[in-house]
């Protein structure tokens, strides 16, 4: 871990002020021209703000927590947070047969166990220090400055929605399926640091960490690069099969993947907004994700739908 981040450390240094876009636009009227240069402020604010430092991915985590309740606690959220509460209490009901079935795929299917053991640990925090590393490289040798900024970007992230996570963790103190009899996980509110600390699987279950610093991953690079309109498809399916890997291997229970999808996504877009919405247009209706508890026989999991 130490070497990745002495790379991205070297790479913000030499890289420390982002080359702001040069726009052109022909003005046809005055409504148009007042139109027009609002919206290259409105740019040029941000490119300005967000001049890269090699420290800003550390110095801004306070920030982005801070914005996250700022965001997510009011009354237009109401409803969000309903529909959270639903959808946990309903996988609750399916928490135990879910792991005992996706436990025994694990066990018995070679392909299912490789397939997890994989998917488990690109959800995991180093996978994502190499990550930027990569992407940090990238920009390094290539001058490339968006690189430079996701490569930034994918560590904010991933310690903003891991301070969240933590926090909550340590509030609600949940069994995870693997330190668990009981049939939805025993819950301990406000477990002391050294008992904590001794035993994590007893307490570390609620939310899933792995889910949250996946998506907010995930929303970091779809929005820094919004022309690969494939990113993020893809990267839905792979947090579904996430989510069932997290499961067979003991980890979480299914209740806990949809607080640690919407604190990945609520931080990856606090992080990296999208361009779109950058540039003065309003995507709210353009993209939609919509996650709802997939049952069937002898089997139990989440759909994550994104539409676009």
């Amino acid at each position: 871990m130490t070497k990745y981040i002495a790379v991205l450390i070297t790479c913000f240094i030499a890289n420390s002020q982002l080359v702001a876009s040069q726009i052109t636009i022909n003005n046809h009227s005055d409504k148009d021209s007042t139109t027009a240069k609002n919206k290259i402020k409105l740019i040029q604010d941000y490119d300005s703000d967000n001049s890269l430092t090699w420290y800003q991915m550390i110095t801004d985590i306070p920030r982005d927590d801070y914005l996250f309740f700022r965001n997510n606690i009011t009354a237009s959220k109401v409803s969000t947070f309903v529909g959270l509460a639903a959808l946990t209490g309903a996988l609750m009901r399916y928490d135990k047969p879910g792991y005992k079935y996706e436990k025994g795929l694990y066990h018995n299917s070679f392909l299912f166990r490789n397939t997890s053991n994989v998917l488990v640990f690109w959800g995991d925090g180093p996978s994502h220090y190499i990550l930027s590393g990569l992407f940090a490289a990238y920009g390094f040798i290539e001058q490339d400055p968006t690189a430079l900024k996701t490569a930034s970007n994918i560590i904010e992230a991933e310690l903003s929605a891991g301070l969240l996570v933590q926090i909550l963790k340590r509030i609600t103190g949940r069994e995870s399926p693997a330190g668990s009899d009981k049939t939805l996980g025993d819950w301990k509110f406000f477990p002391s640091i050294k008992e904590y600390q001794k035993d994590q699987p007893k307490y570390y279950s609620f939310p899933s960490g792995h889910m949250a610093a996946a998506t907010a991953v995930l929303t970091v690079i779809a929005n820094d690069y919004p022309q690969y309109t494939w990113i993020r498809p893809v990267g839905y399916c792979a947090l579904g099969l996430l989510g069932v890997s997290l499961v067979s291997q003991g980890m979480h229970w299914y209740s806990d993947l949809p607080l640690g999808f919407f604190i990945g996504y609520s931080i990856g877009n606090i992080v990296a907004p999208e361009t779109d919405v950058i540039k003065g247009k309003d995507n709210s209706e353009a993209h939609k994700i919509i996650i709802a508890p997939s049952l069937g026989y002898n089997n139990i999991g989440f759909n994550v739908a994104y539409t676009f």
